[in-house]
């Protein structure tokens, strides 16, 4: 089956994007925010260097064909970056707690990655009525497991409810395609006990903003210099208004 048949972003999808350089040939970038590490890098060239991370909150490409701004989603990607990804956040969480959001439609291969044992919860979403389109409900599984906890002791049930009624993700200034309703971020970071939060994706910086608003420490790792530069002007602005309080 051609894969324009499996998701109708993946003709869309540009394998080259004109004016990024390459990330090989740019410097990593490091940056303080409060209690919050930020990295402008591959984030296989950080999570090595990485160690004693309380949990994991990330939102990585799905191989589903998604037209980022600078990263080839191609679905014949994505076994090389689970089986990169799911050891390094085993090894630095020690095994967890992670919460991983994924496509439904790599559900047959997600026993190939995740730890035996693993759970799903539904990150539900109510969009709102939009010119001729109904009001409709979607959601999207988000894969857990920890070899130290139930997932009982981690969040109060195995579901979560975002109204996009009064959210404008996909129409302000956020520069990410599909950013994750702040409310719905806030959901894990607030539940989950762990003291600090490791979100290796980034994007445009909401699970660090949930975090400070947590009251956790944040370790960040976006590629992308302008979603970047966006999740740090998001996250200093959380920081200024509730980071110091929440510390």
């Amino acid at each position: 089956m051609m894969h324009s048949a499996v998701n109708p972003f993946y003709p869309a999808r540009r394998r080259s994007v004109p004016g990024i350089i390459p990330l090989s040939a740019r410097a990593m970038e490091k940056r303080v925010i409060g209690t919050a590490t930020l990295y402008r890098a591959d984030c296989f060239d950080v999570l090595p260097t990485l160690s004693g991370i309380g949990a994991v909150v990330t939102d990585p490409p799905y191989g589903i064909g998604f037209q980022y701004r600078s990263y080839d989603d191609a679905p014949e990607r994505y076994d090389d970056l689970m089986q990169r990804l799911v050891p390094e956040l085993v090894r630095l969480t020690g095994n967890g707690p992670c919460f991983v959001w994924q496509s439904p439609l790599k559900a047959d291969r997600w026993h190939r990655y995740f730890p035996k044992g693993y759970r799903i919860i539904a990150a539900c979403k109510v969009y709102p009525e939009r010119g001729e389109r109904p009001r409709c409900l979607s959601w999207d599984p988000v894969i857990f497991w920890s070899g130290r906890s139930l997932l009982k002791d981690e969040l109060p049930r195995d579901w979560h409810l975002a109204d996009l009624g009064p959210w404008d993700g996909y129409t302000g200034d956020n520069p990410v395609p599909c950013p994750r309703p702040l409310a719905q971020v806030r959901y894990f970071c607030d539940s989950i006990p762990a003291e600090s939060i490791l979100d290796p994706f980034m994007g445009s910086g909401t699970t660090g903003v949930a975090a400070f608003l947590a009251g956790k420490r944040f370790v960040g790792i976006e590629r992308d210099p302008v979603y970047f530069e966006y999740a740090c002007r998001r996250i200093e602005t959380a920081w200024k208004e509730h980071g110091h309080a929440a510390v």
